[in-house]
């Protein structure tokens, strides 16, 4: 088994849980285990891990590739679960969080090795499922089957910045019986979206995104998740977010700055964040819209916290 997916901003995440080597530690997105396995290298057996993913296939993946950490390091946990729920899992081991770090968005793994779920807009034969966790009721084709032209409409522009949205909703009600793949999709796409917007990216990225947002509740899981972790964190725990897109940063930003208004002034407002190096974005492309934010819980109750970015 190798890996795939190359972990974004990696030493910069850690550094900022400052983690305390006895400390408790939530990673919410498990992904192919490198925040996770990173933290574990720091505590010693009196520390606690807990890693959260909703899909499975990679929870089995660092089961797997990580088998004789987790022989040998019995406060490691994996937890298949949404990451909203972060506060019963954390309810489980009856502790508080020292620090919790969510690495948003979709990894390379799922990109490349989907397991039939079409989560790339490039693997033209999968079916457009795009469920994180295959428990889910609805699928993507199911999204495009159900909602009106007026709903595809509203979820491609709102949820996926697509200017030609009511377009591609249109063209794909007018041929939904006939759009069951990726490739179907993409081909429909092309077609609809003028072909000068088409030169340096796929036209279908806005719509997948759209689509995979909804049918996995990515931005109300997030808010509830980040609302739950700050709960759950100890005085001076830290909450560590890396977002991938507009939508993912804007909700994080939101909640970093509400609870920044209630600290009276202590630090000014901003949008304070960490990115990656001009290095590591030739390393990794997919790292190049990456932005890490960290909060820091300073008193209980409704007031006292700041925004860091050390």
């Amino acid at each position: 088994m190798e890996k795939i997916h190359k972990t974004v901003l990696l030493k910069e995440a850690t550094d900022s849980l400052n983690v305390k080597e006895d400390g408790c530690y939530i990673d919410c997105t498990l992904g192919d285990g490198g925040n996770s396995i990173e933290i574990l290298n720091r505590l010693t057996y009196k520390g606690l891990l807990i890693s959260i993913d909703q899909d499975i296939n990679a929870i089995n993946f660092v089961k797997e590739y990580y088998k004789e950490e987790l022989s040998t390091h019995t406060n490691w946990k994996i937890h298949k679960s949404n990451f909203k729920d972060i506060d019963k899992i954390a309810e489980e081991y009856c502790r508080k969080a020292d620090g919790i770090i969510m690495d948003l968005g979709i990894s390379s793994r799922q990109l490349e090795d989907s397991h039939n779920r079409g989560f790339s807009y490039l693997e033209s034969e999968e079916p457009l499922d795009m469920r994180m966790d295959t428990s889910l009721a609805v699928t993507a084709k199911d999204l495009l089957n159900a909602l009106s032209e007026k709903e595809l409409t509203y979820i491609f522009r709102k949820y996926g910045e697509e200017r030609y949205s009511s377009k591609i909703a249109k063209a794909i009600k007018q041929d939904v019986s006939n759009i069951n793949t990726v490739g179907d999709l993409t081909r429909l796409i092309y077609k609809v979206i003028p072909a000068d917007n088409s030169i340096n990216k796929n036209p279908s990225r806005r719509v997948f995104q759209a689509l995979r947002i909804v049918v996995n509740d990515e931005i109300v899981s997030l808010e509830q998740a980040l609302d739950n972790s700050f709960k759950i964190l100890n005085i001076g725990g830290r909450l560590v977010v890396i977002s991938f897109h507009s939508l993912e940063d804007r909700t994080i930003k939101n909640f970093f700055n509400d609870k920044q208004k209630k600290c009276e002034g202590e630090l000014p407002l901003g949008s304070q964040f960490i990115a990656p190096t001009d290095r590591e974005v030739v390393d990794n492309p997919r790292s190049s819209s990456a932005k890490l934010r960290i909060l820091i819980k300073l008193k209980e109750g409704n007031e006292f916290f700041k925004m860091d970015t050390k």
